[in-house]
């Protein structure tokens, strides 16, 4: 069984998860408590979405080749086409308290093991939780993102011959990607088939503790996160999903996937009340997940809400999350345009090569990046052109505030004809806007505007003209990656 040394007091056990004692109440041992932490379970049906199975012994290798996600724990030498993550460089592993501990060598092709994840807090670790990753084209343009869930969730009764997945995507994109398998198989020993939507459901759950105090660390990371990338065996990790499972959801065989919501991991590390997010795939028999939630484990009542599709995605465009074709259109953005770079293990730093990895490579290295996905909150958003399905709108700064810079003073000139009116040049769009659900959505941002939008102290204007000539305000929101970008990735780009 796999506990974590860390979280071995508070960890998931088999047979005695202690969440509320070891965790939850535990934060209040040394101030006094005025309300006892009520606890919310929130779900919603995610529509749209189709899997494609792929199981055979070159699975790993065939699509660590294809996403963006390393999936292979080789070594690559570096060239001018690898991208170096100093983050991870051996030099600043040294000065490192955490030590990065390699997963043991093993045989991808044998066994139903799990997904390799390059970082974690000890180093690489194996899971059996879904990865957040992407499908590029030959440009190094997205074609779609997608969650790769290991099935099923843990293995309580053997390990199966050869590694098998479920590929989650829009059911719009779906044959896309089985042609884009297709035309890479060649001798390829996978197998992969659709697996349609009327045969599986799509869940989206959260739970949060929203009465905790202010001054703690969300509790998810020393029960969930921090232990969950600890695993570096197979085995490891089958025993933590297990454990996941039986606290959690009383092990349902129904319950195909999980995915471990890590994008939003930069907020909830600073805010003890930010609800910790799951994806389930389950069989076409669940109708309700609260009814597959063991609340048991918990020692306060819990409030069961469920939400509307409309309102998940409110709350991800709300962190500036997209979530496959039915936000943006395919092949029409850059990976790091939509801050892939900011999300664990969506994009590989040290992988060698992929489909689009050359692009996407001289970028991150040149950091030529003129514009990034942010989220954004519309004034009148019921103005907004309903056929937005040809192009995305365009976000201009204010022209009050942007000095028309079409042509600078005109050099003293005795031929110069001084009634004839200078052309102007077409003001340059601030951005555009992505996808929106309501007054929430997220824009692609120029750079330049980052400080004017998110540092100064007198906030600039940006809207989107209709056309019928109606004016939208767009309020961009300072992103959560935006203080890491600061220091990181800001002076280059």
């Amino acid at each position: 069984m796999f506990i974590s040394t860390r979280c071995r007091n508070n960890g998931f056990t088999l047979k005695n998860f202690v969440w509320a004692k070891s965790s939850i109440f535990r934060s209040f041992s040394n101030q006094p408590v005025k309300t006892t932490p009520d606890g919310i379970f929130s779900y919603a049906p995610i529509n749209n979405k189709s899997y494609i199975k792929i199981r055979g012994p070159d699975t790993v290798k065939f699509l660590n080749g294809l996403i963006t996600s390393k999936l292979l724990p080789t070594f690559i030498k570096k060239n001018l086409t690898t991208i170096e993550n100093s983050e991870a460089s051996p030099e600043k592993d040294k000065n490192k308290a955490t030590p990065n501990i390699p997963v043991p060598e093993f045989d991808a092709r044998l066994g139903n093991w799990g997904l390799y994840n390059e970082i974690g807090i000890q180093g690489p670790y194996i899971s059996r939780f879904g990865l957040y990753s992407a499908f590029l084209n030959g440009k190094g343009k997205l074609i779609t993102d997608t969650i790769v869930y290991p099935t099923p969730v843990s293995l309580s009764e053997g390990i199966p011959n050869y590694p098998e997945y479920l590929l989650e995507l829009h059911e719009n994109v779906v044959d896309k990607i089985l042609h884009v398998l297709q035309t890479h198989k060649l001798a390829s020993k996978i197998k992969f088939e659709k697996v349609g939507h009327l045969s599986l459901k799509n869940w989206h759950v959260e739970v949060q503790f929203p009465n905790l105090p202010e001054d703690i660390e969300n509790p998810w990371f020393d029960n969930l996160l921090d232990p969950m990338a600890l695993a570096k065996t197979s085995e490891d990790a089958s025993n933590f999903a297990a454990n996941v499972l039986q606290s959690l959801f009383k092990s349902d065989p129904r319950i195909l996937g999980v995915y471990v919501e890590r994008r939003t991991e930069l907020i909830s590390r600073h805010n003890s009340t930010f609800p910790q997010s799951f994806r389930l795939v389950t069989s076409q028999q669940v109708q309700d997940p609260s009814k597959l939630f063991n609340f048991d484990v918990f020692e306060f009542p819990f409030q069961v809400k469920r939400m509307d599709p409309a309102e998940t995605r409110q709350r991800r465009f709300q962190n500036g999350l997209v979530d496959s074709t039915q936000d943006y259109k395919p092949e029409s953005l850059l990976p790091l345009e939509l801050n892939f770079d900011f999300l664990p293990n969506t994009i590989s730093t040290n992988k060698g090569c992929y489909v689009g990895q050359e692009l996407t490579a001289r970028t991150y290295a040149t950091g030529i990046l003129r514009k990034r996905l942010v989220p954004v909150k519309l004034e009148n958003h019921d103005l907004l052109d309903t056929d937005r399905e040809k192009k995305y709108e365009e976000v201009h700064l204010d022209s009050t505030i942007e000095k028309d810079l079409a042509h600078p003073d005109p050099a003293l000139n005795p031929f110069a004809n001084k009634t004839a009116a200078l052309p102007k040049r077409k003001q340059r769009p601030a951005g555009s806007l992505i996808a929106n659900e309501g007054q929430y959505g997220v824009a692609l941002l120029r750079i330049e505007h980052f400080s004017a939008a998110f540092s100064s102290d007198e906030p600039v204007e940006f809207s989107i003209t209709t056309t019928k000539g109606e004016n939208v305000k767009v309020i961009p929101q300072r992103p959560f990656w935006f203080e890491n970008w600061q220091q990181n990735n800001g002076l280059r780009e």
